[in-house]
């Protein structure tokens, strides 16, 4: 009865050819008449249905009819009132009890060349609608965060192995009692460098930066001193804060003035609490940040600056918004469900975008728990955390995940329900590795520091009855997460490029940084207008999955063709059945055609020789394979502190192991 009062034109379960025949003359009699008629743009219905035929193209149903097809985006239509888990319905307690629903219409399209346009164009309406809307809180992190803490005081929020469980009440007033205590130090200074590992304290000293309206710079600590002096020096920055225990394990000279926690931490007296307690318990926040020498903000004013990761040059500094984190957390709430029991394992940096946005502010705006360990490489310890505290939600790369197949059990990843990975490609080895000994599959992710950072995902397919969505698919980096909008263009011309033609990825949305830090110039150069270019190649399929094929940077131009190093690294790997990062490939300087591959590597005599008698047969053109006296034995790989790796130390040791000893491996 409901259906035919609504009009609605229903799929059968089970629905044969006869059936979508059918459905399409109902579809074309309607707009014949002069009617509307709404349709999905999923690709089936049925997880084992059949693919509606207009997927591909909408003219189907318009042809002759002279009527267009009209893209629209819609958001927060329904929402999640419980999930299933552990074999028990958990119900959610909305945050509110109106929700305002978000519609966005496109401009007409006549005659669409296929279905990816209309969905690209609704992708596009998602960017806008997520631009539009406004954020609760004013936009402010640490408002959100001191909306959790005030609604679940008691609640579980951050966790490390030294500290053990804070509350939400317990992090607010810490985070209180650190601001007060570092107002009478730093002054009048806008930005504030930090000189962390990811911690409970280092989580708490961002959120009292906030408090007092201070920019947050979280430095990359292993990077040289020199590169961490010239970020200071950008950021024009006094105090650096940090440890003595930390700086201890490091080889770090801290420039400026360093602040050390432990010497702040023993400062605070009974009084100190007291006053900590009772602001915390009567004081509104606004008061608050006034006492604390914070002034008004606005949703697109500076947040913290993170530094690019200088693999290809010198570190660049990346101006996020409270705008652009914001959206990232709004994004998060409608791709990935979370309660009060969700638990985030953190062991990314800070000075990293992902540690910082989805370690860090993403769990405390949200309710949930967030658990930290400082050292990545550490992966039997960081299982053990997981094991204990039951984290569901697991992100770093590949690089990491192959440690955790190694020395973990099955038993300590059991609560694990998301594992992502990012910042490098996935190889098909460690996914099906990690699969094979945990039970869940590691998805792959991509972001960009520029774009704070989250721009794509896969995840699990979604079938509800009446409804499938395919958001998974091996060997992509997903589709673009709601909000995010992306287009492949020509590097060259900028010209937008055709559905499965490979050029730059570009991306627009709410998260798509201010700018970098005192460079105009390179700032016009990577936005082009509201789309920012990432410098990597890649190609879109009907359904929306991108695939990465190369970054720009990782190509060299061999005899006039472009020559992958990520490609020839992949087949270098697989030959020997490798899961650890062995080799790496960059290009130096060659007389005769330009540039020439050069391999470097760990492996001993006996693995090189198998690897160059497998590599003459393998799928390579001759052009892309290594030359036997390209391979150069090194102690170790160059990687970045998040595992990603260091393209510009592998060029820079390519060079200089080549100078110094010619000819690499002779065979």
């Amino acid at each position: 009865f409901l259906s035919r009062f609504l009009e609605l034109i229903t799929v059968p379960v089970n629905a044969s050819p006869k059936d979508i025949e059918n459905i399409i003359v109902r579809i074309r009699e309607k707009l014949a008449t002069g009617e509307c008629v709404c349709i999905p743009w999923e690709k089936k219905f049925n997880k084992d249905g059949p693919e509606m035929p207009w997927h591909k193209d909408y003219k189907i149903l318009t042809r002759d009819l002279d009527v267009p097809v009209v893209p629209v985006y819609m958001d927060r239509i329904t929402e999640t009132v419980y999930r299933i888990r552990d074999g028990k319905i958990k119900w959610i307690i909305p945050e509110r009890l109106r929700f305002p629903i978000y519609v966005e219409v496109g401009e007409p399209i006549f005659n669409p060349e296929n279905g990816y346009v209309i969905r690209e164009k609704i992708q596009y309406l998602s960017a806008i609608s997520f631009k539009k809307r406004p954020y609760p809180y004013k936009s402010r992190l640490h408002r959100a965060f001191v909306y959790q803490a005030k609604r679940h005081p008691f609640h579980f929020c951050v966790a490390d192995a030294l500290t053990g469980v804070i509350s939400y009440f317990k992090a607010y007033m810490g985070s209180i009692i650190l601001a007060r205590k570092l107002k009478k130090i730093l002054g009048p200074e806008k930005m504030v460098g930090i000189l962390l590992p990811p911690l409970v304290g280092s989580a708490l000293v961002n959120v009292a930066l906030r408090f007092m309206g201070k920019i947050p710079v979280n430095l990359n600590y292993t990077q040289s001193s020199e590169l961490i002096a010239n970020c200071v020096e950008q950021c024009g920055i006094k105090h650096v804060l940090t440890s003595k225990r930390f700086l201890e394990r490091v080889n770090i000279e801290v420039p400026q003035t360093p602040v050390y926690l432990e010497e702040v931490r023993e400062s605070v007296g009974t009084s100190d609490k007291l006053v900590g307690i009772l602001w915390a318990l009567f004081l509104p926040i606004a008061l608050i940040e006034k006492l604390l020498g914070s002034t008004p903000t606005k949703e697109d004013d500076l947040v913290t600056i993170i530094f690019s990761s200088g693999s290809e040059g010198t570190p660049k500094g990346v101006m996020l918004s409270q705008r652009n984190i914001m959206s990232q957390s709004e994004v998060v709430r409608r791709i990935i469900w979370h309660d009060l029991n969700t638990c985030v394992m953190g062991f990314l940096p800070f000075f990293h975008s992902f540690g910082y946005t989805v370690t860090l502010w993403l769990p405390i705006m949200n309710s949930a728990r967030a658990v930290y360990h400082p050292n990545p490489l550490e992966p039997k310890i960081i299982g053990e955390l997981v094991k204990k505290y039951k984290a569901n939600l697991l992100l770093g790369t590949s690089t990491f995940l192959q440690g955790f197949i190694r020395r973990c059990e099955p038993e300590d990843l059991a609560s694990l329900e998301y594992v992502i990975a990012g910042a490098e490609k996935l190889p098909d080895r460690i996914r099906k590795g990690f699969k094979e000994k945990f039970g869940i599959e590691p998805l792959e992710g991509y972001g960009a520091t520029e774009c704070s950072p989250l721009v794509s995902t896969n995840l699990p397919d979604f079938s509800t009855p009446g409804f499938f969505n395919q958001f998974n698919k091996v060997g992509t980096i997903g589709r673009p997460l709601p909000g995010v909008a992306v287009r492949i263009t020509d590097p060259d011309t900028g010209e937008v490029l055709p559905i499965g033609e490979e050029g730059m990825l570009e991306v627009a949305g709410p998260n798509i940084m201010l700018g970098y830090l005192n460079l105009p110039e390179k700032t016009q150069q990577a936005l082009r207008g509201e789309w920012y270019r990432t410098g990597d190649i890649a190609k879109i399929d009907e359904d929306g999955f991108i695939t990465i094929t190369d970054r720009l940077a990782r190509f060299s131009k061999i005899g006039g063709e472009m020559v992958s190093h990520t490609r020839v690294e992949e087949v270098l790997h697989e030959l020997l059945g490798l899961t650890e990062l062995s080799m790496a490939v960059t290009g130096v300087p060659d007389e005769q055609k330009g540039e020439r591959l050069v391999v470097l590597h760990t492996l001993d005599d006996a693995q090189i020789n198998k690897l160059l008698s497998l590599l003459n047969e393998c799928e390579l053109p001759n052009l892309w394979r290594p030359k036997p006296n390209s391979f150069y034995r090194v102690n170790s790989i160059p990687v970045l502190g998040t595992g990603k790796l260091d393209i510009r130390a592998v060029k820079k040791k390519a060079i200089s192991v080549v100078i110094n000893n010619g000819n690499g491996t002779q065979v």
